[in-house]
């Protein structure tokens, strides 16, 4: 998931003229695979015993990649239906915020539960 929200992160950064709706489509179809992902990897991580750390920080990837999707479908319809939302800039800065926030947790998660399933914590 860590590299799925980088390309994530990547992809809408990148300003090819005349490819821009492609790679906004594409931003967005990667966005509800890494929601789909996020549930997915909290209800796994909910199943072992893994520290209850972990479960928390997956539940609230989760959890931010659901307010992900709202945040990212403001800009989107935004840009689509060209309605001129007020505050736009607010929302796509809370939408770049919270993708950084979802790449952070997601990585430090893997890391902590490869850590976990290899008994590093224990001597």
């Amino acid at each position: 998931m860590v590299w799925l929200a980088f390309l994530e992160i990547v992809l809408i950064a990148i300003d090819v003229p005349g490819f821009k709706t492609y790679l906004v489509y594409g931003h967005t179809l990667l966005g509800l695979v890494i929601l789909i992902l996020a549930f997915y990897n909290n209800a796994q991580l909910r199943k072992t015993e893994a520290p209850s750390r972990l479960k928390r920080i997956v539940k609230s990837t989760a959890g931010l990649a659901a307010l992900q999707i709202i945040l990212g479908m403001i800009p989107f319809l935004n840009a689509v239906l060209a309605i001129g939302i007020p505050f736009i800039g607010v929302v796509t800065i809370l939408h770049l915020m919270t993708a950084l926030a979802i790449i952070t947790q997601a990585s430090s998660v893997a890391t902590a539960y490869d850590m976990w399933e290899e008994k590093e914590y224990t001597k």
